[in-house]
């Protein structure tokens, strides 16, 4: 291969094609795709985040800063799907291409490296996302990046503390209810419902241990003193060995050790989710979890309710 030609990885712009060794013929074959109007890329090379916002920066004008959902992508984090690379620029700019959405900035944006792309900064990305997404989804993008341990709990308060773009309360609030341990989305949106609508916080990703300090178990969430455990049951993508283990898990600490255990599914959280507060807050009160004697609507401000008709 030509020292000029383009690494499979790497998008190239159309116009370009045969001073990098590739037949202009061959981008309409079985062997190259398009990624945005204009930019080429290996048919082998799969449609990733990473491969789309370099193709996008190929058609962008000169200081584009990759940012919100794609660099939200881009650092491990979890945001609703967006069907747009989303570039930022700190100057006013006419740069419109179908697949790219653009936003300007009149403070500094703050610029890292990234998969080999100019990105913003895990906290600036999640404070730049505070004007569009709601709480739950804010705090879930929250939990995500402290996971992957792009940036500490403190270190995400202390940056939308001192954030002076837009929407800076949304920004501190979510910021102030993201957590360490949170393995997914819908454990995020479950700890929301239960904190929005009054319930005592559980604590994330319990562990139990053994005499020794090895830890044993791993529950989502928990309330060890009257030993109770709430769950997200997601068996839609749990293997048949997965749900077997989470059966035995189950079982034994309720059998051996006292534990009680309340499951949530899929549609208890994101069909009925008033029903769903109505069961915890019945169970907790059983078990001896100290719950309050009526629940606060705090909740239905950030939790859409779709009962399914008899």
């Amino acid at each position: 291969m030509s020292e000029t030609r383009p690494p499979p990885s790497w998008p190239f712009l159309r116009r370009e094609a045969a001073l990098l060794g590739v037949p202009v013929r061959a981008l309409t074959g079985p062997r190259y795709r398009q990624v945005l109007p204009g930019v080429m890329v290996s048919a082998l090379v799969p449609d990733t985040v990473a491969v789309r916002a370099r193709a996008a920066l190929l058609l962008a004008p000169e200081g584009a800063v990759v940012s919100h959902w794609t660099a939200a992508r881009l650092w491990g984090g979890r945001v609703p799907d967006s069907e747009w690379v989303h570039v930022a620029f700190m100057r006013d700019v006419r740069f419109r291409v179908r697949g790219v959405r653009t936003h300007r900035h009149r403070h500094r944006l703050e610029v890292v490296r990234r998969h080999g792309v100019p990105v913003t900064s895990p906290g600036q990305t999640f404070c730049h996302l505070a004007r569009f997404l709601g709480l739950v989804d804010l705090v879930a993008l929250g939990d995500s990046l402290v996971r992957k341990h792009r940036l500490s709990t403190s270190d995400l308060v202390a940056y939308a503390e001192g954030w002076a773009g837009q929407c800076r309360g949304e920004a501190l609030a979510a910021a102030r209810l993201v957590r360490e341990g949170v393995d997914s989305s819908p454990e995020t949106a479950l700890r929301l419902l239960m904190v929005l609508a009054g319930l005592p916080e559980p604590t994330v990703n319990v562990e139990l241990r053994d005499a020794d300090g090895h830890v044993r178990f791993r529950l989502d969430l928990g309330y060890e003193g009257p030993k109770v455990a709430v769950e997200y049951d997601g068996r839609w993508h749990d293997s048949p060995e997965q749900r077997a283990h989470d059966e035995a898990r189950r079982a034994h600490l309720t059998d051996t050790e006292g534990w009680t255990f309340v499951l949530v599914t899929g549609d208890d959280l994101y069909v009925d989710p008033a029903a769903l507060l109505d069961r915890l807050l019945s169970e907790l009160r059983a078990a001896g979890v100290s719950v309050p004697s009526t629940l606060s609507d705090a909740w239905r401000a950030h939790f859409r309710v779709q009962r399914i008709a008899a």
